[in-house]
């Protein structure tokens, strides 16, 4: 062990992996790091006709679309008041609430208050949802760039009226040159890349136990501190990025923007994060060797979900190949696997008082019971499951006709549509989740 030890001390000399300039350490735990929405505000991705990822728009706690109005901006004020607030309910926050990153509260009568998401007051809407296809083309509305004209047919797509627009979930941090800023489903949140190599960058809160397994990430000498991203001087004379103060690392061991393989090399280590994501308490990502990141309930069992059959070549084993749209998801709902269905798959329960929070919503079974949801699709974990690891109910195919036993199936719940003939045929599959952007 001591000649080890030496060997250790002597490459961190050589390659220049030893501790920065004082003042840097990993003050800042997980916990400091805030939600990426408040409780009782989700995200919902949108995607076309294709199911191709357009944006990401925010919702209530049921996941219904919430509305910024045009004339208001992000001046972090709001005009709808009267008729107009009748119409376009505000979107009330509790009296508890705390403004954090990007979001505000706008103050409006009797202490009321209502969220705001950078500067833009939300509401909801008292009406019918519109529907139809997405446009190709939301740069706006992704970006919370200057609003379109109000005679721009694109600004009434899904829109009730004209100048109210579906709010966009779009996160921004300013961010040095060759690190990127963007959603790390694994690491359940948003946080950074090296853009070359598109590495997930971490933050260790001791130095590397092994330093040939971690590279820093070096900036430039003629760069300068951005934002909340700060240079250390390390002992060898190099630089390197710190964020909040944090030295910033890559992990060798890494393959893809998908890997976080870090976290199996050192327990201190975690993803760089901006933002994190919410996550039930009886949730957990776990890195399993051979498997990647996996979604566990508490007991460390794999969780799946339900989704419509769909003729699909490819991809289903892959950790993020299987992709269903948020509004095929929440059709099937709780409805998809009840009475003896749930001896077998059994619905992961969530708190009587929890709410919807981010990529995670609470439904109602018919019992009255509550079950987690995740991007729209209720979550369920597999009886021939036993251990960390075990993924037995991965890509199972329940297959359903029409008749059975002279009685007619009802078919919307699993893809056949209202429309269909009962002979049709349908059927549920099932998947452990996959995390996709």
């Amino acid at each position: 062990m001591a000649m080890k030890s030496a060997g250790l001390s002597l490459i961190a000399i050589l390659v220049g992996l030893c501790a920065a300039s004082p003042g840097y350490s990993a003050a800042r735990s997980s916990a400091d790091v805030p939600y990426s929405t408040p409780p009782g505000i989700t995200l919902i991705d949108v995607v076309d006709a294709g199911d191709k990822f357009l944006w990401r728009r925010l919702g209530d706690a049921s996941g219904k679309p919430l509305y910024t109005y045009d004339l208001e901006g992000d001046s972090g004020r709001s005009s709808c008041y009267d008729q107009c607030a009748k119409e376009f309910p505000p979107l009330i926050a509790p009296n508890n609430a705390v403004t954090v990153g990007e979001w505000s509260l706008v103050r409006r009568g009797n202490g009321v208050k209502q969220w705001a998401y950078q500067g833009r007051p939300l509401y909801q809407y008292s009406g019918p949802e519109p529907t139809g296809t997405e446009p190709a083309d939301r740069r706006n509305a992704r970006t919370g760039g200057p609003a379109q004209a109000l005679s721009d047919p694109a600004s009434r797509v899904n829109s009730p009226k004209a100048g109210w627009r579906r709010a966009a979930y779009a996160p921004s941090v300013p961010t040095p040159a060759g690190i990127t800023f963007q959603g790390l489903p694994v690491a359940n949140g948003y946080g950074f890349l090296v853009s070359g190599s598109q590495m997930a960058i971490y933050v260790l809160k001791t130095q590397p136990t092994d330093p040939t397994a971690w590279t820093p990430v070096y900036a430039p000498e003629v760069a300068k501190p951005i934002g909340d991203f700060s240079i250390a001087t390390r002992k060898d004379g190099t630089a390197q990025w710190a964020y909040h103060r944090q030295l910033l690392y890559t992990f060798n061991g890494d393959y893809s923007s998908s890997d976080l393989n870090g976290l199996l090399a050192q327990k201190d280590a975690r993803p760089a994060l901006a933002y994190r994501n919410f996550l039930p308490s009886s949730i957990a990502i776990k890195i399993v060797p051979l498997r990647g990141p996996m979604m566990v309930n508490a007991k460390g069992l794999a969780v799946y979900t339900e989704i419509p059959y769909k003729l699909q070549y490819g991809g289903r084993h892959s950790r993020d190949g299987y992709r269903y749209p948020y509004e095929v998801a929440k059709k099937v709902g709780t409805a998809g696997c009840v009475a003896e269905c749930t001896a077998t798959w059994h619905p992961l329960r969530a708190a009587a008082d929890a709410q919807s929070s981010g990529f995670w919503e609470v439904e109602t079974r018919a019992d009255g019971s509550k079950q987690w949801a995740y991007k729209g699709s209720a979550l369920y974990t597999y009886a021939g499951d036993k251990a960390l690891g075990d993924i037995e109910g991965n890509n199972l195919h329940v297959v359903l006709f029409g008749d059975l036993d002279g009685h007619i199936i009802d078919l919307p719940f699993t893809g056949g549509g209202a429309d269909r003939a009962s002979s049709d045929g349908s059927g549920f599959y099932w998947h452990i989740v996959t995390f996709f952007e």
